[in-house]
């Protein structure tokens, strides 16, 4: 970790697409109950299979998704996220270890809030529970249609090959 220069403020969470249904005082809220962190590149920020629950804000920087191939040990480079994206939702919904490897690919601020705060923010009030699980499942759903759309592609592009024998 490194030195925080960069602290959360209402407008930075305005940016994140995942709390796009809070107001500035709910988002005020926010600001008040998480923490700044810093990362230097190459540092993980979560690990694959940890037990930790919480959520990342990126303030600034790029992060790298890895996963680990079950069957081969291999790790994939899955993409990369930016300032104002997020990670860790899944963990406020479960009790699983994390699905992935997120590491600093550049100098990274994030704005962390651990499961507990967070949970406890949202029982204040039912409206803002269902308006962040509804933005979840947007999020969720997203993220699905593009996941299909990659794998239409990928398996077309495969039958394609066996059938012409081009593996171009």
């Amino acid at each position: 970790m490194v030195n925080v220069n960069l602290k959360a403020t209402v407008p930075m969470l305005r940016e994140v697409k995942l709390l796009r249904l809070f107001s500035d005082e709910e988002l005020d809220g926010l600001v008040q109950i998480g923490d700044s962190i810093g990362y230097e590149p190459h540092t993980n920020i979560i690990i694959e299979g940890e037990l930790s629950w919480g959520l990342f804000l990126i303030l600034d920087g790029t992060v790298g998704i890895y996963k680990t191939n079950k069957l081969s040990g291999d790790i994939y480079d899955v993409g990369q996220l930016r300032t104002s994206n997020f990670f860790g939702e899944m963990s406020l919904v479960d009790e699983n270890p994390r699905s992935a490897t997120v590491r600093a690919l550049s100098d990274c601020q994030m704005f962390y809030i651990s499961k507990d705060k967070f949970v406890e923010f949202l029982d204040r009030s039912m409206d803002l529970k269902l308006r962040f699980y509804q933005s979840c499942a947007q999020d969720l759903v997203a993220r699905l249609r593009e996941l299909d759309e990659n794998y239409v592609i990928s398996q077309y592009q495969l039958w394609k090959a066996a059938v012409t024998g081009d593996a171009a």
